[in-house]
C-alpha cells in the first residue's frame, strides 16, 4: 500500500508518526512479542523523537520489548552532536526505560569497512534471516531526493548482497553507514517524514515524474511486501498534482 498524507505543520506531521510508531509497536509486541524499528536523523524526526519522550505519551510504550537500530550514520563519534544516534538519544532514549541492550548503535570505531560489516552481521544475528524484516522504518529525504545515506548516482543504487555498507558521499565530503535498498524494501512498514519548501521540486519528481533513481535515489524504496507512507507537510507538497 502507498499512501501519502499532507500536514498544515511539522507539529501534525510528527503527531501523525508518533501514533502510527505507537499503534504498531503495540501490535507488534502483543503478536510477536517485540517492535523492531530503525529510525532516521534529521530535523524532523527530532521533533518526532522530543515529542515521544513526553511521559504522556512514552508511558503508551511498552520499551523493554522495542529494538531500536538506525537506518544509517554519520561516520563521527558517539557523542559527536551529527551523529544520527547521538540526537535520538538526546531527544529520546535518554528519557524513556528503554534497556541500553535494545539498542543497537552503528559502531564509529575507525574502521569503516569492519563497522558496516560488524553491523551487518548484529542485523542478521538479531533477525536470524538473511535479509531482514523491519516491523518500520523510518525514513527522510534531503532535497536532492537522498534517503538513509543513499544520494544521487551512489553505488548503494546497485547493492543486492550487503544489507549495511559503508559509503563515501562525495556531496557532503563525508564517510557513512547506511541500510541498502535490499534491506529497506523488505521492511513492513516504511514511513517517510519530508518538511520544507526546498523538498518540494524533490518530491515532485520522486513521486510523480519518471522512475530515475540515479538521479532520484528515494525511488528506490519499494517495499516487497509492506507498506509505504509519505508523510509531508504542505510546504514539500506544494509542487505535486497529484493531491
Amino acid at each position: 500500500m502507498h499512501m501519502i498524507k499532507v500536514f498544515s505543520s511539522i507539529e501534525s506531521l510528527c503527531i501523525e508518526a508518533m501514533e502510527l510508531f505507537i499503534s504498531l509497536a503495540e501490535k507488534n509486541i502483543t503478536a510477536n512479542g517485540r517492535f523492531t524499528v530503525a529510525f532516521a536523523g534529521g530535523r524532523t524526526p527530532n521533533v518526532l523523537y522530543t515529542m515521544l519522550a513526553k511521559p504522556k505519551n512514552a508511558n503508551r510504550v511498552d520499551w523493554k520489548n522495542l529494538f531500536v537500530f538506525w537506518g544509517d550514520e554519520r561516520y563521527v563519534d558517539f557523542d559527536n552532536a551529527e551523529n544520527n544516534s547521538f540526537q535520538a538519544k538526546q531527544h529520546l532514549l535518554n528519557h524513556v526505560p528503554i534497556p541500553e541492550e535494545n539498542m543497537f548503535r552503528i559502531p564509529v570505531n575507525g574502521d569503516y569497512v569492519a563497522d558496516a560489516l560488524a553491523y551487518q552481521h548484529i542485523i542478521r544475528e538479531f533477525f536470524g534471516t538473511a535479509i531482514p524484516s523491519f516491523d518500520l522504518i523510518f525514513l527522510g529525504m534531503g532535497d536532492e531526493a537522498h534517503t538513509a545515506s543513499i544520494f544521487p548516482g551512489s553505488s548503494l543504487l546497485l547493492e543486492t548482497d550487503s544489507i549495511v555498507k559503508d559509503i563515501y558521499v562525495e556531496l557532503k565530503q563525508m564517510q557513512r553507514i547506511s541500510f541498502t535498498p535490499p534491506l529497506i524494501n523488505a521492511a513492513k512498514e516504511i514511513v517517510f517524514m519530508v518538511t520544507g519548501t526546498e523538498k518540494a521540486p524533490a518530491l515532485k519528481e520522486v513521486l510523480e515524474g519518471s522512475y530515475n533513481p540515479e538521479l532520484y535515489p528515494a525511488q528506490i524504496v519499494k517495499p516487497v511486501n509492506g507498506n509505504i507512507s509519505w508523510l509531508v507537510d504542505e510546504s514539500a507538497a506544494g509542487s505535486l498534482h497529484s493531491l
